[in-house]
């Protein structure tokens, strides 16, 4: 099988998109499956421009589509694998599995960000449902939660062309660890102090400064706890300034961590915390890597994260209600939560391994060759 991918950001650039394109994208190349990759910054096919797409946003998502809609016009791929795409002119793949990782329409509808940012997503939600419901007969779709799978059926998409295919980890990469305190003193943590751990970028929809709320509330309580936060992004600046307004003296930005180094800065936490109010995900990528970590996890009450209920690995917290976030929390640390750690691991291993999800794109893909043009 040849299969084309084309993506608007590839490991090791990009965030998200690119971490869960490159996974499926070893996995199926052990499948035996050619696979070429298209995106800004290759490594097979370089077409766009990545500093227009960090700089201008939707400019730079069009220009890229467009770029790949002329430069395949004429191709022999027996399936086109797209991630978010927006093609607004003649879409020349007929045969294609879409695969949305969030959407503007989610996003607008859970007013993500302040008034003008909401209006941009909303205009540009009104692009993507144009782009997405032309789509050539044979184009199925994926969502990476359940959720997006639901938004993509509002947009105007047959539920009958929509699978859910979740994110994965490595489970090989991100496990626990035995020695927390070697791995503490690389990233100059605290070694006695309960570890609480907040990784990705610093955006609105992340609300980091809820996080920042309730460790404050935390610290003057149990003296013992530290809050790391790993990333950065448009917040970050505004968060820091609201730990120090705070006196928050054990609140640690570790800044942007490198790949290679994630998996121990996960094992040597004793915490996941993420008070989102909207992911595309279901698990987000990091909240997989935390459960495969074995870390118990704190996440805010929204559909997207309710993969902490069913895999029984943490406690879901209204984080609008200041009261009850803080008490509940404050419970929770000071319980025994072995049991969840251990749930979290094991959910982990047996439903998100990449190589679980590799098989069932693979599946997806060996539907779509069947299909006339």
């Amino acid at each position: 099988m040849k299969l084309l991918i084309c993506t608007t950001e590839y490991f090791p650039n990009g965030a998200g998109i690119a971490n869960v394109t490159y996974n499926i994208v070893e996995k199926l190349k052990d499948l035996g499956i050619e696979c070429t990759v298209c995106s800004p910054t290759g490594p097979d096919i370089k077409l766009g421009n990545d500093s227009l797409i960090q700089k201008t946003g939707i400019v730079g998502l069009l220009y890229y589509w467009y770029s790949v809609s002329r430069y395949f016009k004429n191709n022999d791929y027996d399936v086109v694998w797209l991630q978010n795409p927006f093609i607004l002119t003649d879409n020349p793949f007929k045969r294609c599995l879409v695969t949305m990782h969030s959407t503007y329409y989610g996003s607008s509808i859970y007013g993500v960000g302040n008034l003008p940012f909401n209006l941009y997503k909303s205009v540009v939600a009104h692009s993507e449902r144009y782009c997405l419901t032309r789509m050539h007969p044979n184009t199925f779709f994926t969502g990476v939660g359940i959720p997006v799978c639901e938004e993509l059926e509002k947009i105007g998409i047959a539920r009958d062309r929509i699978t859910h295919i979740p994110n994965g980890v490595d489970t090989r990469l991100f496990h626990p660890s035995p020695d927390k305190i070697s791995l503490r003193n690389k990233f100059k943590i605290p070694e006695n102090d309960i570890i609480l751990l907040s990784v990705g970028r610093l955006t609105h929809q992340k609300q980091p400064h809820i996080v920042i709320e309730v460790f404050s509330r935390l610290q003057k309580e149990i003296g013992d706890v530290t809050l790391c936060i790993a990333g950065k992004g448009e917040l970050l600046e505004e968060t820091k300034g609201l730990a120090k307004k705070k006196g928050l003296h054990k609140v640690l930005f570790l800044g942007y961590v490198d790949d290679q180094d994630l998996p121990d800065l996960y094992a040597c936490a004793d915490y996941y915390i993420m008070a989102s109010n909207y992911e595309g995900g279901m698990p987000p990528l990091t909240l997989a890597e935390a459960m495969a970590s074995s870390l118990p996890c704190i996440v805010s009450d929204i559909p997207q994260l309710r993969i902490v209920k069913m895999a029984e690995c943490g406690i879901m917290v209204n984080f609008e209600d200041t009261a009850e976030q803080f008490s509940k929390i404050r419970e929770y640390i000071s319980s025994d939560n072995e049991s969840h750690s251990i749930n979290a691991r094991e959910f982990a291993k047996e439903n998100l391994d990449w190589k679980s999800i590799a098989e069932q794109y693979h599946k997806e893909f060996l539907r779509m060759t069947d299909l006339k043009d």
